[in-house]
């Protein structure tokens, strides 16, 4: 077997063993209505592309192969629940895969990248109410009296009563459920954007950049949560795991990101900004800060240093700010002295 292959066939079986997770914490009903969703979607939208006669573009190509793996997903979680659903490596379930891996190597040959990239399963978990509880979305946590954030928050945070009188519990349960789909499907924000404004009579009547602000940071939440959960699964593995945050710069960034860049973690303790404690980004709307995952054995690349303080100032001025700049935030609690050092101190999780 080649290696294109080889990693078509890795995609599928990243794709089922995610799908296992979200069956163990969400349960097969969610977890089927989740990617007939999806199907669902991408059948539509293959077949409104291919009404409007441009051939198989590059958009087509990449819906048919979302969709492929989309419905071998579904297809191994609705059979074989008490058998192949346990071992993503059993001959049947391998067997099973062949005519999708064939097709993934098909198109990759013609749109190399799409063919084998996989589906964001993990992510969309992490919107999911039944997988996270007040946790599975921004606005569920701010209509919720909500529990603590892990190593964040000491008290539950009070409800956003000005959330729930916008939208209601019942409305935050279908943007759930919209860029929980969205996101297997591969949409785009603007498409999912469009799906949370005709639900939402507030929205309908709201500027565009609201819908477009939830979108944006619920996705980013989304993925900032699967990462730093990756982050602790590799921490129990390795011992030395870390994390910054890693800003994004243009003309949109804001001096509070200046300031964050560069902080770095252990795992289970929360980065520290102007809004307070959080354990991954994003800290407020518009948020576009990354989680980095990082060995101390590792040195540390000129990406992940801090940027000056007067760099942040410079902006805070350009914001219109008039008074005096805040104090940074404390930038780290693991000493940057210890990274890239071949034997790293044994470090044990606070």
């Amino acid at each position: 077997m080649d290696a294109l292959a080889l990693s078509a066939k890795e995609a599928l079986e990243g794709n089922r063993a995610d799908a296992i997770s979200f069956v163990q914490t969400s349960g097969v009903r969610r977890t089927r209505e989740l990617l007939q969703g999806a199907a669902g979607d991408l059948k539509k939208k293959i077949a409104a592309k291919v009404k409007s006669g441009h051939g198989e573009t590059f958009t087509l190509a990449q819906m048919r192969t979302t969709l492929a793996q989309v419905q071998d997903s579904l297809k191994f979680v609705v059979r074989g629940m008490h058998d192949t659903i346990l071992d993503v490596g059993d001959d049947a379930a391998q067997q099973s895969a062949e005519h999708t891996i064939e097709y993934l190597k098909k198109v990759d040959r013609a749109f190399r990248g799409i063919g084998t990239s996989p589906l964001p399963i993990r992510e969309a978990s992490m919107l999911d109410e039944a997988t996270q509880g007040v946790r599975s979305s921004i606005l569920r946590r701010l209509a919720s009296s909500g529990e603590p954030i892990e190593g964040a928050d000491e008290e539950p945070s009070p409800a956003k009563l000005g959330v729930l009188e916008r939208y209601g519990v019942e409305t935050i349960d279908h943007f759930e459920g919209e860029m929980r789909k969205g996101l297997v499907a591969k949409k785009s924000w603007g498409e999912m954007q469009d799906s949370l404004i005709e639900r939402s009579p507030f929205l309908q009547g709201a500027p565009a950049h609201w819908a477009e602000r939830i979108v944006r940071t619920e996705v980013m939440g989304a993925y900032a949560r699967s990462s730093w959960e990756t982050i602790r699964e590799a921490d129990d593995q390795f011992g030395d795991m870390t994390k910054f945050l890693c800003a994004t710069f243009d003309d949109r960034t804001g001096a509070d990101s200046y300031v964050v860049h560069g902080q770095c973690r252990r795992p289970e303790q929360a980065f520290a900004s102007w809004y307070g404690f959080f354990q991954h980004p994003p800290a407020r709307p518009n948020d576009r800060e990354v989680v980095v995952p990082h060995r101390i054995s590792w040195p540390r690349p000129p990406y992940l240093f801090p940027m000056p303080r007067s760099a942040a100032q410079l902006r805070w001025r350009m914001q219109g700010n008039k008074k005096p700049m805040p104090p940074t935030p404390l930038i780290t609690t693991v000493s940057f002295a210890l990274f890239g050092k071949k034997e790293p101190p044994k470090l044990d999780n606070p």
